[in-house]
């Protein structure tokens, strides 16, 4: 049952702007700051060193609002039948296909977690920890956050972490553009090569764990209200907008040199200075973290879904209990994965983002599906312009793909 959240004892702070939007921030703002994560802002800077910024700018200007339709469907799923997103799926199109769709999706969000060890370990490794430990530490902290105490506490501790994101606009500032930079970064027609980076762009802005981590933290509690959810998650879609924007623009204005796919952190440290690069580093480790957190707190609730019915205790960490030990698997896995292999952690990045957007039109039908049905949903129900949005989303998810591959 959804309890109204208390009304602030003192009326001055509920007529107060900002202490009503404070109250908006919850896990649509954290769920899409941290689909900016690690591999997301390597991709984003490898990205921007392709130039053709006013392609990659113009589509991020595009995914803004298809993210927030996608959000808000899922949103209305959570309100509507105040079950487990897994659980919905599972009685509205059988177990078997609940089962395989967790499955994909929790390798998926395996494949996302060795990326997110990669730029934990990259930024470790540019203050001078080795590779070897900067893996380890980051799977330890990783590890101990996830398995910590209620889910409001680990919530409220990842949206304070969040904040320093904002370290990639210092970073920005801290660029040496050679004369002509913002010219060449700007320039440039359609080549093969784009479909790629944008089917790459289109699964960083949106992927499919995120439907997940939206429906189960409002399960869990934490969003009251439709009307505060989807202020929460238009908050997240500009957010998460502006940072990707920043992020691309770092790599536009940094000359590459065939360098940016390799480790992107020491190509900005080799072409811009120390400053720029600590600081890059620093906000890809964090990007990486919390991404960390979120993905395989958001995979081990599905996994619990899927594969056991009935009702869990939504305010514990999903982590806790019988699956604890493939959450430790999962986590083990990416690390091993990050200590051990020889990708370049920019490639790695942007095929980790692409994957996900391969998948993505299977979500959106069942999304879609889940949505429109009004004997799960009742009153609450999307009526057909929402159910031809959600389709256009997914056209154009396939035409990317099939673009990709066509020019590749």
């Amino acid at each position: 049952m959804q309890h109204p959240r208390p009304s602030p004892s003192n009326p001055g702070q509920r007529r107060n702007p900002l202490w009503l939007l404070l109250l908006t921030v919850g896990p649509g703002v954290l769920g899409l700051a941290a689909d900016n994560d690690a591999g997301g802002m390597l991709s984003y800077a490898v990205t921007g060193a392709a130039h053709h910024l006013l392609w990659f700018v113009a589509a991020l200007l595009i995914m803004a609002p298809l993210t927030y339709v996608v959000q808000e469907a899922a949103l209305r799923v959570a309100f509507a039948t105040h079950k487990p997103y897994g659980e919905v799926i599972r009685e509205r199109m059988g177990r078997h296909w609940s089962r395989l769709n967790g499955a994909v999706l929790h390798i998926l969000n395996l494949v996302i977690l060795t990326t997110e060890f990669f730029g934990m370990a990259m930024g470790e490794n540019m203050i001078g920890i080795p590779w070897s430990m900067a893996v380890l530490l980051a799977f330890g902290i990783v590890l101990a956050v996830t398995s910590w105490t209620r889910y409001q506490s680990v919530e409220r501790m990842l949206l304070a972490v969040s904040v320093l994101n904002l370290i990639f606009v210092p970073a920005a500032l801290m660029l040496h553009p050679a004369t002509g930079a913002w010219h060449l970064a700007l320039a440039g027609g359609w080549t093969p090569n784009i479909s790629f980076l944008m089917l790459s762009l289109a699964g960083n802005a949106m992927a499919p764990w995120m439907i997940y981590w939206q429906q189960n933290a409002v399960w869990a509690g934490q969003v009251r209200t439709l009307k505060a959810g989807r202020k929460d998650i238009m908050l997240g879609v500009v957010a998460q907008i502006i940072m990707a924007t920043v992020v691309l623009v770092i790599g536009g204005l940094t000359p590459h040199q065939g360098r940016a796919a390799q480790n992107a952190i020491q190509w900005i440290f080799a072409s811009d200075g120390a400053w720029a690069g600590d600081l890059f580093g620093l906000g890809i480790f964090n990007a990486g973290f919390l991404a960390a957190c979120t993905i395989s707190l958001s995979s081990a609730w599905m996994v619990r879904e899927v594969w056991v019915s009935g009702e869990h205790a939504r305010q514990d960490v999903p982590t806790r209990g019988g699956f604890f030990s493939l959450h430790l698997v999962t986590l083990a896995a990416a690390a091993l994965v990050a200590l051990t292999a020889s990708v370049p952690s920019g490639t790695l990045a942007l095929w980790a983002q692409a994957l996900g957007a391969m998948w993505m039109p299977v979500s959106l039908v069942t999304l879609g599906i889940v949505a429109r049905d009004r004997r799960t949903m009742g009153l609450m129900a999307i009526r057909w312009r929402r159910q031809l949005g959600l389709a256009a989303i997914t056209a154009l998810f396939l035409t990317l793909a099939l673009l990709a591959f066509v020019t590749a």
